[in-house]
Order: C-alpha cells, then sequence, then structure tokens
C-alpha cells in the first residue's frame, strides 16, 4: 500500500480518539471552574475558613479538575461518532447545496468536503454536550452526597469525598462503551 496523502493524514487524525490542544485546554479551563464552585458552598455552609482550608481546598480542586478534564474527553469520544451518524445527511445537504452550481468540482472533492465539514461539526458539538453532561453529572451527584449523604460528615472529609468521589464517579460512567 502507498503513502497517504496529506489530506488523508487530516482526515485520519480528525477521526481519533485524541482531543486537539485547543480541546483539552478547553476541558481543563472549564473543569477547574467547576472544581472551584464547591469551595464557595463549603465556605458558606460549613464555615470552613480560609487559613485553614485552603491545602485541603487545593488538593480537592485539583483532583476533580483533574478528573473531570478526563471524564470530558471519554465522554467527547463516545458522542462523536453518534453525533456524525445524526448530523451526517443534514451536512451532506449543506454541502450539495453550497457547491451545487460548482462544476469545476468532482463528486470525490464534494465528498471530502462533506467528510470534512461532518468530523467539524460533530467535533465542535461532541465538546460542547460533554461539557454539559459532565458538569450536570457532576454537580448533581456531588450536591446529593454531599448535604444529603455526607451532611454529618466533618467539613474537610464531606469535601474531599463528595467532591473527589463525585468527579472519579463520573470519570467511571463516562468509560461506557455505549
Amino acid at each position: 500500500m502507498g503513502k497517504l496523502t496529506k489530506e488523508e493524514e487530516v482526515l485520519l487524525s480528525s477521526y481519533s480518539a485524541s482531543s486537539s490542544t485547543k480541546g483539552t485546554l478547553f476541558f481543563y479551563a472549564n473543569a477547574l471552574v467547576i472544581s472551584l464552585a464547591p469551595i464557595y458552598l463549603f465556605y458558606g455552609v460549613h464555615q470552613m475558613e480560609i487559613a485553614d482550608s485552603w491545602v485541603v481546598w487545593a488538593l480537592s480542586s485539583i483532583s476533580t479538575a483533574y478528573l473531570l478534564a478526563l471524564a470530558c474527553k471519554n465522554q467527547k469520544r463516545l458522542l462523536k461518532h453518534q453525533i456524525v451518524m445524526k448530523r451526517g445527511p443534514a451536512v451532506d445537504r449543506e454541502i450539495n447545496g453550497k457547491y451545487a452550481s460548482d462544476k469545476k468540482m468532482t463528486t470525490k472533492e464534494k465528498e471530502e468536503r462533506a467528510l470534512f465539514r461532518k468530523n467539524e461539526v460533530a467535533d465542535t458539538e461532541s465538546t460542547y454536550l460533554s461539557i454539559f453532561y459532565t458538569n450536570t453529572l457532576f454537580l448533581t451527584i456531588m450536591l446529593a452526597s454531599a448535604f444529603f449523604l455526607l451532611a454529618n460528615v466533618a467539613p474537610i472529609f464531606n469535601l474531599l469525598i463528595s467532591t473527589s468521589g463525585s468527579a472519579a464517579l463520573v470519570v467511571f460512567l463516562s468509560t461506557a462503551k455505549n
């Protein structure tokens, strides 16, 4: 088999399981914001003082941010193929309508543009949908565990278990095959 062309390499890399640098940074930035949100709740509700708890807050936030970013990456990988399948016909109609009057473009070129556009749409939608799903699941589990299941536990242990434990559960749930 011969070497792949530049376009084929780009197309293959766009369907790989890895995220782009921009997407990875977006996942980590979002995860950091979401992991810092529970600190305000623990400060206000459990009266945890900043001077006494900053080390625990930092450990909790860093571990939670890492786990949530990992969960977002896993969820994006699962969602991307499903979105390509659902959005495929609409993207094909868009590309065919856009280039219908272009007589110089071959059918193969139109199909390649459609593939690139499908991947672009699926990448964007799967990124946002994975962030929404992961954040919603994490915050729901964290709030339920922190203020119902672990309400009578010492605030420091409550913080560590509810935030890091919830993030670990979200990562576990994001590794499903379907």
